[in-house]
């Protein structure tokens, strides 16, 4: 039986949470802990609905070391059964009447009831030790129970909490049993996921790979992609997350390759604006984001029709249907086939295309519409390249404003599974970083998104996520968690301004609770990916401690919390202080002697990556940014400036 392999992770800023990722130089990767690997599971089986002793499927687990240097056992606990996360949204009765401005408020049906959870994954054990050395190693049965019956694909999951223990505690409590009782109470050092693949059909399940599963996209137009859904067939069963179609996030307004010259605006307003302290105001608007269009726009000069509709996702980590914010549009004339035009799908998901009088399209022709999830920033792909996409039915068009209505596609235990959220997470980010930061940050070329990724161990022993160059790879797992997309983001977004240079010591291993004195420029690019990843999940600046650790955008760790290890001799030996600097610099939040902020909301962003290095290997560390940010504060703000660093440990 072919064993499926999947490794450690840590969402996103929980990057830094993990343990010993082994890196190539050519590689910012996800720090990773331990890697396993099914050794034995049934590939089909029988469902029994309800809850079932022993499960519907077991499988059995090894575990390693992901670090072959790991000198020391890895304390892995097993704490609970992971669930199927629950439905967030419910089904409006009035969805396009409220979105059209014609009902002031949504209502919901008071005897729709939630269906209850799908499945359930059980590990037969609560901790264990994985040691580099054991000659049997470590091995663990784990029990998949189907609660309901569903036919649809699914892949249950359950995160696991890795220690590393030092030498003087696995002395005073050498079993796993023991150490579980010393550390259960403690952040955990990184978050593993572990995760499976089930499709489940007429009262049986089957196992596989994602491609298995979910399906592999080719990359014809005509055989390709797959069919989208009209929401009004299910409106009344669907879930519907309404606050994603109601947010203010916008699409740029320039969405090409800009040569970099953003960069150069961005630190300008940035250094204009300077800094604010305790007591004072920010006198400029926090998102200046633009208004989104009216569902049914007017038509404009020079075109014989104008084509609107609205496109959503359903999404695996809530159920629930999200605005397709972000995905592109293109429609075609079918017979003859003609390209008529493009258009975003715009945060509240609706779309216009207007079709030029030179097409010589007429009514009663037939179009067909595409969603794409690629675009001129970043393009979700697989292994062979093959992009991501959907299509409608073709549509007959009765009129010269026609709207093909409201459509969906299920990534949510449909076709190409994640990818929904996956594309939310990097327009969001992209929006945030052209409107709140005035950074355009669009490569010459687009942002390859391998996802999921099933071939690279990017220097490791098994498939993982990491960023190099131009190129962003994604295991299945962390394309559905915004706080990964965004890290490995900020490592593209770094590598571009910086023309791919990497200060001295940027490989190798890493963890969040290690110092590297000899390896600043690892600690300082992981330290802004990690600011990136709070940046784009928490706009508003004022977060409390204990904030940064719950919702969509979960980091799993503190931006606020200096109460923790490490206690290296400076703060730019490791990455979360120097995140927690940048942090510091950019949060309107007073603490200790953090009561300063750059007015600019982008102003952290641009002054690192426009004080990039000059050549490849140049040593750079967080010590030269202390000097770029005294001189961009206002007048008299610099010794604020050194108080931040040094609260940071200095």
């Amino acid at each position: 039986m072919r064993a499926f392999n999947r490794i450690s992770y840590l969402p996103g800023a929980l990057l830094a949470l993990g343990l010993f990722a082994s890196s190539q130089t050519t590689h910012a990767d996800q720090p990773a802990a331990i890697t396993w690997k099914i050794l034995e599971a049934a590939k089909e089986g029988i469902v029994q609905p309800g809850e079932t002793p022993g499960g519907d499927a077991r499988f059995l687990v090894q575990f390693s070391p992901w670090d072959l240097k790991q000198r020391t056992p890895l304390l892995v606990l097993l704490r609970n059964c992971g669930e199927d996360p629950e439905i967030v949204g419910k089904p409006l009765l009035n969805f396009d009447a409220y979105m059209a401005g014609k009902d002031t408020s949504p209502r919901y049906d008071p005897e729709w009831k939630p269906l209850g959870k799908r499945w359930r994954i059980c590990p037969q054990t609560d901790a264990l030790l994985v040691s580099p050395n054991d000659t049997a190693p470590q091995q663990v049965v784990f029990e998949v129970d189907f609660l309901r019956p569903v036919i649809e694909r699914m892949s249950p999951r359950l995160e696991i909490d890795v220690y590393n223990p030092s030498e003087s505690d696995l002395k005073l409590w050498p079993t796993a049993e023991e150490l579980a009782r010393h550390y259960r109470n403690r952040p955990a050092d990184a978050k593993v996921p572990l995760s499976v693949h089930y499709l489940e059909r007429k009262g049986s399940w089957v196992m596989g790979s994602y491609p298995e599963i979910y399906g592999s996209p080719s990359r014809s137009l005509l055989k390709g992609g797959k069919g989208t859904a009209d929401y009004a067939d299910v409106a009344k069963i669907m879930p519907v997350n309404l606050e994603s179609f109601r947010r203010k996030a916008a699409i740029p307004a320039d969405t090409k390759f800009d040569n970099l010259e953003s960069i150069k605006t961005a630190m300008a307003e940035a250094i204009e604006r300077g800094s604010a302290g305790e007591g004072e105001q920010i006198c400029y608007p926090e998102n200046p984001t633009k208004p989104t269009n009216a569902l049914v726009a007017p038509q404009a000069d020079g075109f014989s029709h104008t084509l609107t509709g609205r496109f959503s996702t359903k999404w695996t980590t809530d159920h629930s249907l999200h605005s397709g914010f972000g995905f592109w549009v293109d429609v075609y004339r079918v017979s003859p086939w003609a390209f008529l035009g493009s258009s975003w799908v715009e945060a509240n998901g609706q779309w216009t295309v207007n079709v030029p009088n030179a097409k010589g399209f007429v009514n009663g022709q037939k179009i067909k519409v595409y969603y794409r999830s690629y675009n001129s920033y970043y393009a979700p792909q697989n292994e062979a390249g093959n992009k991501y996409w959907w299509y409608d039915p073709d549509w007959t068009v009765t009129g010269t404003s026609f709207n093909v209505g409201h459509r969906f596609a299920d990534t949510d235990g449909g076709a190409y599974n994640g990818v929904g959220e996956l594309v939310d997470n990097a327009m969001t980010m992209w929006s945030r970083l052209y409107w709140d930061a005035s950074i355009n940050p669009v490569p010459s070329s687009p942002i390859r998104f391998f996802f999921p990724n099933t071939w690279n161990n990017c220097g490791g022993s098994s498939p993982w996520s990491c960023a190099s160059g131009n190129d962003l790879w994604l295991i299945a797992e962390h394309g559905v968690q915004g706080d990964v997309v965004n890290h490995e983001m900020g490592h593209v977004l770094n590598n571009k301004f910086w023309d791919n240079k990497r200060p001295a010591g940027s490989g190798g291993s890493h963890s969040l609770n290690s110092c590297y004195p000899t390896r600043l420029g690892m600690a300082l690019r992981e330290g802004f990916a990690n600011f990136v990843a709070a940046w784009v999940g928490y706009p508003l600046r004022n977060v409390a401690e204990g904030g940064f650790n719950s919702g969509r955008w979960a980091l799993g760790w503190d931006a606020e919390q200096r109460n923790t290890p490490p206690n290296c001799a400076n703060g730019w030996e490791n990455e979360v202080w120097v995140a927690r600097t940048f942090w510091d610099l950019h949060d309107t939040r007073s603490d200790g002697d953090d009561i300063l902020w750059f007015n600019h909301p982008g102003a952290v962003l641009s002054l690192y990556l426009g004080n990039g290095i000059a050549n490849n290997g140049d040593p750079r560390d967080m010590r030269f940014y202390e000097d770029i940010y005294r001189g961009a504060a206002s007048a008299g703000h610099a010794g604020f400036i050194t108080d931040i660093f040094e609260q940071n440990h200095h």
